[in-house]
């Protein structure tokens, strides 16, 4: 794997092993989780993936099928891969209760969270396949990643978190500065302010606590996408990335998962450790099928 394969593979992949690496540690305070974070035991076992990567895997099965981000199709795709187990939040169950009784696909997401949608970071958290299939044409891959977060997420902010992760995965694909490009995709005064945090943040040596402080690293996208974008920029090795990611605390594997998706995309699949490659799942729809969809997903857009 070489060129574009091995960074799209990156991106991808760096999703499925953030999340995988940080699912065992959600919920739990930074001051808890151990320093050298690793594969170890989750809900589900040691290297199992969370409704970020079942996501992320039916977004890119849905653009190779049909070559740009097809709402109904895409709808269909997230309820078909749902497994109630793997993690998803209150908010998209309850969008996909909502298509199940027949209500449209354009306004389910805005019946959520007192008709104000969701500001979550589910739509972020899966976007890598929009910015692989579109990493050449910068504002159709903004347009493409804003209609795939509507499909779950009505809040300005959920979309921007969308569409701000998206810019800097795509950013990272084509060797170019990833927090400018991010900056410049963000539309909300809460996703600029928050990356005018992660450039004051890395501006200096920030620790540990005042970066989970500013930033913080919950389940808001605002938050969550700011995390992962300072964890990728602030480390310029992908493992060193993540684990600071984890450490974080908080939505551990969300976070993590977005951050692997940016380092991912920045370093290739290749700077990938290959004992967390080894230890994913590899059921029909785990770290094999991944790789199948690599190809098909580049050519696609």
């Amino acid at each position: 794997m070489g060129g574009v394969a091995d960074r799209a593979g990156g991106a991808l992949f760096g999703t499925f092993v953030g999340d995988a690496l940080g699912m065992p540690f959600e919920g739990l305070s930074h001051a808890v989780i151990p320093e050298d974070v690793e594969m170890v035991e989750a809900r589900r076992g040691r290297g199992t993936y969370t409704d970020d990567t079942q996501m992320m895997i039916a977004l890119a099965e849905s653009l190779i099928a049909r070559g740009r981000v097809d709402a109904e199709h895409l709808a269909r795709a997230f309820l078909d891969a749902y497994v109630a187990d793997r993690g998803y939040g209150a908010g998209t169950q309850r969008v996909f209760e909502l298509w199940r009784a027949g209500v449209p696909v354009a306004s389910a997401a805005g019946r959520v969270f007192a008709g104000q949608g969701s500001r979550g970071n589910g739509a972020a958290m899966r976007i890598a396949p929009v910015a692989v299939c579109f990493r050449d044409d910068h504002e159709r891959l903004c347009v493409e990643a804003a209609a795939s977060a509507r499909v779950t997420h009505a809040h300005s902010v959920g979309v921007d978190g969308a569409v701000v992760q998206a810019a800097a995965i795509g950013a990272g694909l084509r060797g170019e500065n990833i927090l400018d490009v991010a900056r410049s995709a963000a539309k909300t005064s809460e996703l600029r302010g928050a990356l005018d945090a992660v450039e004051g943040l890395l501006r200096g040596d920030g620790t540990l606590v005042e970066v989970q402080g500013r930033l913080r690293s919950s389940a808001d996208a605002c938050e969550s996408v700011a995390a992962a974008l300072y964890s990728a920029l602030a480390h310029d090795r992908f493992e060193a990335a993540l684990r600071f990611a984890v450490r974080l605390g908080g939505d551990t594997d969300t976070v993590a998962a977005m951050t692997g998706a940016v380092a991912g995309a920045r370093d290739g699949y290749r700077a990938i450790p290959t004992r967390w490659l080894e230890a994913l799942e590899d059921d029909d729809r785990g770290r094999s099928h991944l790789q199948t969809l690599i190809a098909p997903l580049i050519r696609s857009g």
